[in-house]
Parts: C-alpha cells; structure tokens; sequence
C-alpha cells in the first residue's frame, strides 16, 4: 500500500504542481524546524553526561540565611569536603575545585591559559577526565604538582614531552606531573590545566571556616546512595559539624545536593558554563508551533482540493471500495508526502546547520541524532496522519451518485473549517511575532539602561587591565599606576579588587539601624584606591567617599540598595553609622547611587566600598580611563609601559562596555532563534494562504466574471477576494494576545528590571501578518480581475 500511496503522491506532483509542492514545501520547513531544534536541544541534554559515574555525582550548593534572609550560592566552604568524607558513609569521594591564575612562564614563554584549576587529588576518582600520560593516583598528590591538558602541553613544550617538565607560576614552581585529554565540549566545567590544591598555603581560616566560600565542591555518592535521600541527611549533618559555629555566628546554613546530570540546565550559581532549561522547553514549543502550522496547511490544501478529488471517490466506490479503505489510502498518501517532506528537510538541515553553529557555536551534524531519529521518523509518520486525518474522514463520506452525476458541491462545513485554521495560523504567527518583538525589546531595554556609572562613550571609554592579585603587578602597583596616569591620553586610573563583569566578593557584617539595633548585612565588598568613584563616573548620594584608613576605624561607603535594605529613610540618615565588615568596624562616611555590577538581569544588591589599605596584596584589576581619539597608540603605549614594569605577566585588555554587551549574549542567541523560527512560521502560513487564494480565484471565474461585465472595477474585485483576509488576521490576534501577554510576563519575571509586554507588540506583529497575508492573496485577486471576463464566462 505505501509503495501504492508513493506512486499516487509523485502523479499528484505531476499534475497537481502547485498544490502538491506547497504542502511538500511547508511540511518540509516545519519539520527541518523541529530537527534543528531537536539537535541544539539533544546538545544541551548530553553535557556532563559522559562521566562514567555522572549518575552517583553532586555538586553541594549552600545557602545562607542571616535575618530571614536567604542568599544561595554554588561556591561552598573548604571546610565541607573533608568533614562529609569523614563524617557521612554515603561519600565515596568529595573534591574542591577553585579558580586560580591562569598565568604559566617557562623560560621565555608566558602563557595565559583560560582557565586553571586548584583541585584536590581524588579529581580523577570522581570526573572521567582520562590522563594520557601519568597515573591519576599521584598527578596531584603532592604540592607543586600540575596536569596539563594536550592543547596546553602543545602550546608549552611542542612535540617534546611535558611530564616532568618545570613551569613558573605566581605562587612557586610548579612540576608537569600528567597531561590529560582536552576537555570535551560537552562538560560545563572548562580548564586548561589541574593544580594540587596543596600547593596554597593554608592563611589559617580559609579551608577551616563555615563562613568563608570559595570552593566548588563535587560528591561522588556511594553505589547505590540515591541522592535526593543524600540531600535529606544534610540538615543533621550539619547541625552536627557546624551547629555551634552557626549560633555563634547568628546564620544559618542549608547546604543542598544537585545531581551532576541536568546540573548545567538549572544551575544559576557557582563556577562553570551553564544553559537554560526554560529557553529549551520554548524552542520546543515553538517547533511543534511551527509544525502545527504546516499540518494546517495541509489540511486547508487538501479540503480545498475535494472537487478535484471527488470524481476519483465516486469512480473508487462505484467499482466497490468501501470508506474506511479509501480513509486508509488517502491517510497513506499523507504519510507517504510527510515522508517525503522529511526527507526534503533533512536538506535544508544540512544547508542551514552552518549559521547555526555561528549563532551557537555548537558544531553540530545530523548523524548527533543517533536513536532520536526514531522519534522524528515516528514523528514525521504521526504529522502525516494529524494532517490527513480529516481530509481522508471528509474524501472518503463522499456520495458517489451525486458525485457522478455531477450534483456534488462542497459545502460551507470544509469552508468554516479551512476559515477556521487559518485563524490558528494567524494566530500562532502573530504571537511568535509578538514574542519576537518583546525579546528584542528586553535586549534593547537591557543593553540601553542607565547602569549607575559612565562607561564612556564616543570620547572615552573604560579599559580594564586584569591581573588576578599577580605578586609582580602588585609589586610594582604604585609606579605603574603613575606612569599610565601619565600618559596624555589617560585621564583616570584605578586599582580595585574588582570591578563590574569581573566577578565580586562578598562580605558578612553587622550594622546599627535606625531604630539602634543591630542587624546583619551581607554586600558586595569593593576595595579600591581613592581613585576608583571618579574613573569610573560613580555618583555620590551623600557625605564622600571613602578616604585611607588613618586608624582602627575605617571610611565605608554603602550603596542606595543597603541603605534601603537596613532601613534609613534618607541616604543623610546614614552617615555616621557604626558598621564593621570582615572584622573590621568603622562607620559609614557616604552613600553612593546604585550602579550594576553585572548585568541587569539581576537585581543591584546592598554593596560597600572601602579603601585597599591592608588590601593592597588582594589587588587584582587596574581600571583606566582613555580617550578614544587615536585609541590604538594609547593602548600600544600602555602595553609598551605594562611590559617593562612587569614583563612576566601577559598584557591584556578588556573594554568594560563590551563586558556588559557579553552578559546578553544568551538572550541575543535566544532572540536571533526566535526570530528566525517566527518567520518560517509566517513564511509557511503564507505558502498555505497563496494555494488557498489560487483556489479561491479559480473557483470564482464565473462570479468575477459577471460582476466584471456588470461594471466591477479592479480594485473592487481585488477588495472582494482580500477582505476576508481582514477579518481572519483580526480574530487570530486577539486569540494570540493573551497568550503572549501571559507568556512572555512569565519569561519577563526572570529580569529583575524588565519591560512590561504592552500593546505595541501585538499591533506590530498584526500589522505583519496582514501586510503579507494581503499581499499574498491580492497577487491572485488582481490577476483574476485582469483576466478577460468573457473568456471566464464563456469556460463557464
């Protein structure tokens, strides 16, 4: 019977070209929509996944809670993964990772790898990083000891062997002990090479402190343990290793085991590469969106050719075919185009999968599938017969007596149903419209907010010089910020901690309320040089900036958010205020205006800035604001400056407006997916609507013949065969509005500053669609009413 149904689907494409083709078309692109996506989504469920334990592995995340107040984080304490080996039987293993300078020197090559690990040395026992040379028991159980990657080892030593080899690092020397295999793609961790965690000296309350985070801390659970059991033991294990601390220190702590395998899809903390779960299930919806269009093109095409399929029923019956035979064939024929349509897709796949490794940078293949092309043959099958489920149901009831004898008309059931499913389509390709423009929107809203601070512009911009509190930069601090301020195009520079997009640091402490009590306050620590507020453009509130420590009591300076956040009505009320901050009391001497610290889709928290005094070894980014008139000779200054005074260090630069840029690149992918997906919606929709109205013109020849001779002009015939239109677009807007006003606020509450939906997206959107549904179907109306009205009248 399929071979039958092949056959009679290739003669429909013999003879019925345009139709047969414009379903061929639609169901293709529909289904090359769900391939695509059904590739990006497969690559994103496959990371982590290729640890050969990756089901018994957890990452332990802790909150902490001072005042009723919850503050969660992926970074844990050195403490923990010691005290749960130790003390809980279910841990078969427990490894701390930290970031550490990514800075290698050996002889006169200095390497800055993207990123380097400190890591203990039952790593290997937990993550399936396979070592090709060395053995993973020792490569990093002593200090000093380091396992390079094969791309790193490459760049280092060539084709010589690195195991054994001596390398420079800021904190000593350091011994190639292992080189490992490059880290697949699909693992959210991402290094370039594993120190010994032991080769840090212990500063006495950094590995020993509840309160003092750092780490990522992994458990490899014993064979068997389930982890959400796992999860449950934590609140008595901790109130058993640390309940005294934490009524001590007046926070409470809750730690919380996340399960490696879908990690990186729900993760929004700690130290890795991480996707979106909900950003998956909506390209999901949107490509059973899409398909969902084509099928009803489909359908529309096939009720709109039951005339021409009449005939053929009526010969069938009348030579003894019974309904539910028929039914089958023509059900057949629409699994056998459906298949075809597949088959086409899988070509426009392949043509289409290089911009999509552009957009994401997955290099991803059609053989990635694997089994899942089951699930796409089944749905390609299932399409087919969703389709040409009512056609076959509506061919197959036709009465072949009147159908022979010429009486046979087809009603207005297959005209509402055909009106009907194109209001679905118009429906679903105004809200994919619609949510087009609100994304783009929240882009636009996200990379043009005020963010508190003056990043420059056409004139000036802020250059970030990172160097990760190197012992040689810090050295030479002083004389190196006087020799770039002295550069004629460099009006500022600043030496700081942090700064914005360069990763924070937090600080517990306690302050006095305006009612006189005490409250805890966790911020965001900030210590600079005096320099900092004016480099980059901070707007003070009240009192001043922080001045350098002249005694035991220091300057602190709070933003509007912990002002707000201790309860001060005014930012005057502040100053004067005892605080003390990582032990260290003074008082608060300014209130500074709130200013983004990373990008604004998360809210501005309480922060304090303080003076580097004491802090000076902790220095880590140097900040310089430069003029952009004959930027690059500026910058080739600094980097002749920066490779005298500290040779030893790579130079690099960061602009800080391209910092904040690249906090939305997640969302621009997103939108840029969307948009493109939004219109092969409209695009099918509109290959639907041209067959539709090609049939609509034909079956009118007489009408618009008639009115043609009766005086009919040409746009009144061409108003007479696109008015309808109108109205359809009309209905499937306001069926689309609140399912876009609901949906796109939900995906707007992830924003903690955010636009709201508005009625100007769905207008445009409408706009859109009836620009090209009209311009689709006057194409055949303004061609009906130039044709010769007596030929029409006389084929009649």
């Amino acid at each position: 019977m399929l071979r039958a149904a092949v056959l009679t689907v290739l003669r429909s494409l013999r003879h019925n070209r345009s139709f047969a083709l414009l379903n061929v078309a639609g169901l293709a692109i529909g289904m090359a929509c769900v391939i695509l996506i059904a590739l990006f989504i497969r690559d994103e469920l496959q990371v982590d996944r290729f640890h050969e334990r990756a089901d018994r592995i957890v990452r332990m995340d802790v909150d902490f809670i001072e005042g009723g107040e919850v503050e969660p984080s992926g970074n844990t304490q050195g403490i923990l993964a010691p005290t749960l080996k130790d003390q809980m039987p279910d841990v078969a293993e427990a490894v701390r990772l930290m970031v550490a300078d990514p800075v290698l020197r050996t002889g006169d090559t200095v390497i800055e790898a993207d990123e380097i690990l400190l890591a203990d040395p039952e790593v290997f026992d937990v993550f399936t990083f396979p070592l090709v040379e060395g053995d993973p028991a020792t490569a990093l159980a002593a200090p000093g000891q380091i396992v390079l990657t094969e791309s790193l080892a490459r760049t280092l030593f060539g084709t010589e062997d690195a195991v054994g080899r001596d390398l420079d690092w800021s904190s000593g020397a350091l011994t190639v002990s292992a080189v490992m295999a490059d880290v697949p793609r699909h693992s959210h961790l991402q290094f370039d090479a594993l120190i010994s965690l032991e080769t840090v000296p212990d500063p006495g309350w950094f590995f020993d402190n509840w309160f003092t985070i750092g780490f990522t801390t992994f458990v490899l659970l014993q064979d068997g343990v389930d982890p959400e059991a796992f999860d449950d033991k934590l609140p008595a294990f901790l109130e058993d290793v640390a309940g005294d601390a934490m009524e001590t220190e007046g926070t409470d702590l809750v730690l919380h085991a996340r399960p490696l395998p879908g990690l990186y899809l729900t993760a929004e903390e700690g130290f890795g590469e991480f996707g979106s779960a909900a950003t998956l299930r909506i390209l999901a919806l949107v490509a059973l969106l899409v398909l969902l269009v084509a099928c009803v093109n489909f359908t529309n095409l096939a009720t709109a050719r039951s005339l021409d399929r009449a005939r053929e029923v009526g010969v069938r019956k009348s030579l003894g075919a019974d309904r539910r035979g028929l039914a089958v064939q023509f059900l057949t024929e629409a699994v056998a185009l459906s298949l075809i349509a597949t088959v086409v897709a899988v070509g426009l796949v392949q043509l289409a999968l290089p911009a999509l490794h552009d957009l994401t940078g997955k290099p991803l293949h059609l053989a990635d599938l694997g089994a899942w092309w089951l699930a796409i043959g089944m749905l390609a099958v299932g399409t087919g017969l969703l389709a040409g489920a009512y056609p076959a149901v509506m061919l197959s009831g036709f009465d072949p007596a009147r159908v022979l004898k010429g009486r046979f008309a087809s009603g207005h059931q297959g005209a509402r149903l055909r009106r009907g499913l194109v209001v679905v389509q118009f429906a679903v390709s105004v809200a994919m419209i619609a949510a087009t423009v609100v994304v783009y929107g929240q882009i636009h809203f996200m990379q043009h907010r005020d963010l508190g601070m003056d990043l420059g512009g056409d004139d000036e911009q802020l250059v970030v010089l990172p160097f990760r509190s190197d012992s040689t930069v810090v050295a030479q601090l002083v004389p190196l910020r006087e020799r770039l301020q002295a550069l004629p195009r460099v009006s500022g520079v600043t030496a700081s901690l942090a700064t914005p997009t360069t990763g924070q640091y937090s600080a517990g402490g306690a302050v006095i309320g305006p009612d006189g009590t005490q409250q805890d306050l966790s911020v965001t620590m900030y210590a600079a040089d005096t320099s900092y507020a004016r480099v980059h453009g901070l707007r003070l509130v009240s009192g001043r900036f922080p001045r350098p420590a002249a005694d035991s009591l220091r300057d602190y300076v709070l933003n509007e958010a912990a002002i707000r956040k201790i309860g001060f009505a005014s930012p005057e009320a502040a100053l004067g205020t005892p605080v003390e901050f990582w032990g260290m009391p003074g008082e608060v001497t300014g209130v500074v205006r709130d200013f983004h610290v990373d990008g604004v889709q998360d809210a501005i928290e309480p922060l304090a800035m303080m003076s580097e005094v004491g802090f000076e070894d902790w220095m880590s980014v140097l900040t310089l604001r430069v003029q952009t008139a004959d930027l690059p000779e500026t910058l080739a200054s600094v980097e002749g400056i920066w490779a005298e005074m500290v040779p030893t260090r790579p130079f690099r630069t960061l602009f800080l407006d391209e910092a904040f840029a690249d906090q939305y690149v997640a969302e621009q992918q997103f939108g840029t997916l969307f948009a493109a997906f939004s219109g092969l919606a409209i695009l099918i929709a509109c290959l639907g609507l041209f067959g539709l109205a090609a049939h609509a013109a034909s079956t009118r020849t007489k009408e618009i013949g008639v009115r043609r001779v009766l005086g009919a002009t040409v746009p009144q015939v061409i108003v007479l065969l696109t008015r309808g239109v109108v109205g359809l677009v009309a209905l499937g807007l306001v069926l689309a509005a609140p399912v876009v006003v609901l949906g796109m606020s939900e995906w707007l509450d992830g924003f903690a500053y955010r636009i709201s939906v508005g009625w100007i997206p769905l207008v445009l959107a409408g706009a859109v669609v009836l620009a090209l549904s009209v311009a689709t179907v006057a194409g055949h109306a303004l061609r009906a009413a130039l044709a010769d009205p007596v030929r029409a009248l006389r084929s009649e």
